[in-house]
């Protein structure tokens, strides 16, 4: 279950802009690759997302949605998803939260 060279680049880059370094890719005894620094570059986005949406830029927004969507593959993947549902990622008031959520569903329903 290796990573797709191309997405796994992808994010590889996003979480590096985001996390302000470079971060590694490990590879697992299975042979899976994962990218480091995932959930770290998430809540950070998540957070930016929060202001973005408080301050009403929608472009910010957008481009949030976009990095915070490449992390979805990885995240189901290593059952994220199933240790917090998407149901309570989408409960409450945190925008950022939610947008994970409904972004979470959309990826498993295709």
């Amino acid at each position: 279950m290796a990573d797709n060279s191309d997405s796994g680049s992808r994010l590889a880059a996003l979480n590096s802009v985001t996390l302000g370094a470079k971060m590694p890719q490990i590879t697992l005894a299975d042979g899976t690759k994962l990218q480091t620094g995932t959930v770290g570059a998430l809540l950070i986005n998540i957070r930016s997302y929060n202001e973005a949406h408080k301050a009403g830029d929608r472009a910010k927004m957008e481009q949030l949605k976009e990095a915070m969507r490449a992390t979805l593959p990885l995240l189901d993947r290593v059952g994220m998803f199933d240790l917090f549902r998407p149901e309570e990622w989408i409960a409450g008031d945190n925008e950022g939260r939610k947008a994970v959520g409904k972004m979470y569903q959309e990826f498993k329903s295709q």
